[in-house]
């Protein structure tokens, strides 16, 4: 936000030269990014934290400025003139209803007669065009410059405009519809709050008037709004109608409730002096601020958790500083900020304010100290954390990278890809349209850090994992179709693999998968099996298993999906997403460890024709278990299909090691393992030995 230091010199005594202050206020939270001269003038903009709306305002400001310095602030004298209501002012009060309490807790209307909009006065435009805005007439600049001291948004209408002589503060109905001052018509829902006459929205509360009741050269009855509405639902309003206005941008961090009445007198008797009339009528409906709660503080525990000597009396004073009333019992205060400061509500937050006005810069850096006693495990440690980590640095130490999608996503992007039997969570009150539904597939993030990566020529190899949650709707759990948080592995590989050690390039793919599937079986005990898709299904590939349970799928992405990310043909990818709740879930897992053996392993080759129709699963667990206990590795290294093998069979070459760690095995002990496992592919799987 701008500043003028003119305008703060309103408030409050300044001795100090600009740049120093600009300095202190930067110290004390609020940076201070330029500062520059302008005729007589200095002017500084300042980068407010969204927590301190009460800053948004010279007034404001003012008030941080006594603070930092070290003073205690106080109201103007015309200021708390301004806090009363004109006597003799309430003979007619003006008709306004709240409908909803909830989203306005208080309005003021005030009717200003025999007034005449016409060009402001010289200073006021040039104190305008110094913060930014443009004159519009003496009215509307009024309310203006009230919003800039004092931090309240200000509305006129022109009360000759609104049908049936009152005011409804309401939510918009279904249909209807309102042309706001910038001339865009908004379509309203029943989301937004309204300000409406007898029969129509004439403004949108809190963001922006409407066109129709607007303030023109033909005005001579005013009705002058301040109020006080709920954040959250200007903020949803705004976000509706897609708009940001320097009143919406207050609300939506929230407006000293205190502040409602003194600026519409504020602005009520300004008019008059400049545009003429007079106040004939008030109406003041609902509720005044309440006041804050108390904070409990202990200034010994405060002065321990900031690492700073702070004494009591330097405490007592920068809470008072900011406007806090202190009252001390013993050892234990209790602390009742101003209106003005909502932020302030738990003792962490004090402490903040205590160390931001002694001083960061004079905190001494020091090492915290290291226990001299070695670190035990916790026996209560989350043991599903830690098998997440097991599981991330087996992947990482495999040569995967993480990535870390967004859980929001485009309304879009779900229906790009497989659903994997998830519905689609929808956010009611979205942050952006882009960011409307919670994912339902780790695929979505995977797809898109490909489609980045290839575009910006950073990686033609793509070996991504990302272990994070999914949320759907199956129907299950109480209600039906209540929205399920599942927490899931998701694995994508393929591209093209860079040249190594004289070794060509090579396409990643399915198989490479599987390997990354294998690793995790052997490494981390997961009893994954791999089932062929039943035909027919909506998704083909290969169903994943986590002991015995269905939890996820393999299988290659479809061309068409990744065009939609428009990722290139030539790029194949193949992906697994599984459950992890089950593995999760399971107890800590230790790894076995065994000696390195004494003698060197006996590699054996077995070629075997075997009918189509059999994965590979069923044979490979077949030859592990006729194999035991001798047998310690198998690996396929060759499928062959085609015109040297009879129509409906594959040729499998799978590589057998043989080892007992304590002495080394005889051909007579190989051979009857090798035939033992023989025999069971023949007898189960009509197996027929190649060689």
């Amino acid at each position: 936000m701008r500043y003028s230091l003119s305008w703060l010199k309103e408030f409050i005594e300044l001795s100090v030269p600009p740049e120093r202050l600009a300095q202190r206020l930067t110290l004390g939270g609020l940076e201070v990014n330029r500062l520059e001269a302008a005729d007589g003038d200095w002017l500084f903009e300042a980068e407010v934290t969204p927590n301190r709306a009460d800053c948004l305002s010279h007034l404001g400001l003012a008030r941080e400025t006594a603070a930092v310095l070290g003073r205690t602030f106080r109201f103007p004298r015309w200021l708390s003139r301004e806090f009363q209501l004109p006597r003799g002012e309430q003979a007619a009060p003006f008709p306004v209803t709240i409908e909803d309490t909830e989203g306005c807790r208080r309005y003021i209307g005030i009717v200003i007669e025999g007034v005449e909009a016409r060009p402001s006065p010289p200073e006021m435009v040039k104190r305008l065009e110094k913060m930014g805005l443009r004159s519009i007439n003496n009215i509307v600049d009024v309310t203006n410059l009230c919003l800039l001291e004092l931090g309240q948004p200000l509305h006129a209408f022109d009360l000759d405009r609104l049908e049936g002589g009152q005011i409804r503060v309401r939510r918009a109905k279904a249909g209807e519809k309102l042309r706001l001052l910038d001339g865009n018509e908004c379509a309203l829902t029943a989301d937004q709050l309204v300000i409406a006459d007898a029969k129509k929205p004439v403004a949108l509360a809190g963001v922006m008037g409407g066109l129709l009741t607007q303030i023109t050269p033909n005005t001579r009855r005013v009705l002058l709004e301040s109020a006080g509405f709920q954040p959250s639902l200007i903020r949803r309003g705004a976000r509706i109608a897609k708009l940001s206005t320097d009143s919406s941008y207050r609300f939506e961090r929230g407006v000293d409730p205190e502040m409602v009445l003194p600026a519409a007198v504020r602005a009520a008797r300004w008019i008059t002096r400049i545009a003429g009339g007079a106040v004939v009528s008030i109406a003041d409906i609902g509720q005044a601020g309440m006041p804050s709660p108390t904070i409990p503080l202990r200034p010994k525990k405060a002065q321990e958790i900031l690492g700073m000597k702070i004494s009591a009396g330097q405490q007592r004073r920068f809470l008072q500083h900011i406007g806090c009333q202190v009252r001390a019992s013993g050892r234990n205060w209790a602390v009742q900020p101003p209106s003005w400061r909502a932020d302030l509500k738990i003792p962490e937050d004090l402490h903040e304010e205590l160390a931001r006005l002694f001083g960061y810069d004079r905190c001494v850096p020091s090492l915290p100290p290291l226990p001299r006693r070695p670190v035990q495990p916790d026996p209560l440690e989350d043991t599903s954390v830690e098998r997440e980590m097991q599981l991330r640095r087996l992947l990482a130490a495999a040569g995967l990278q993480e990535i870390m999608g967004y859980s929001l996503l485009h309304p879009q992007d779900p229906a790009k890809v497989s659903m994997f039997g998830r519905g689609v969570v929808e956010l009611k009150n979205p942050l952006s349209l882009e960011q409307a539904v919670l994912r339902n597939t780790l695929l979505v993030g995977a797809l898109q850090a490909v489609a980045r990566n290839f575009s910006w020529k950073t990686s033609e190899e793509f070996r991504l994992f990302e272990i994070g949650s999914v949320f759907g709707t199956s129907g299950e759990g109480p209600p039906p179709g209540y929205p399920i948080e599942t927490r899931m592995l998701g694995l994508l590989v393929g591209g093209i693999s860079a040249p190594s050690w004289g070794q060509p390039k090579q396409p990643l793919g399915i198989f490479h998968l599987k390997g990354i599937l294998q690793l995790l079986r052997e490494r981390l005990n997961f009893s994954l099996e791999e089932v062929p898709a039943p035909s027919g299904a909506p998704e083909p590939g290969i169903l994943l298993k986590l002991s015995g349970k269905p939890v996820g799928r393999l299988g290659i992405v479809d061309p068409s999906v990744a065009a939609a990310f428009e990722i290139p043909e030539q790029i194949s990818l193949a992906y697994a997403e599984l459950d992890l709740e089950p593995y999760l879930a399971a107890g800590r897992f230790i790894p076995k460890t065994e000696p390195l053996p004494k003698v060197p392993p006996v590699q054996r080759d077995l070629a075997i024709l075997i009918s189509q129709e059999i994965p590979y699963e069923k044979i490979s667990a077949a030859i592990r278990e006729e194999g035991l206990p001798l047998l310690k590795s198998l690996e396929l290294f060759d499928l062959y299909q085609g015109t040297q093998v009879p129509q409906g069979k594959k040729s499998l070459a799978i590589r057998l090691k043989f080892l007992d760690g304590d002495r080394t095995l005889t051909e007579a002990e190989i051979q009857a393992a090798h035939q033992k496992i023989l025999d069971r592919l023949q007898k189960e799987f009509s197996g027929i030995l190649r060689y």
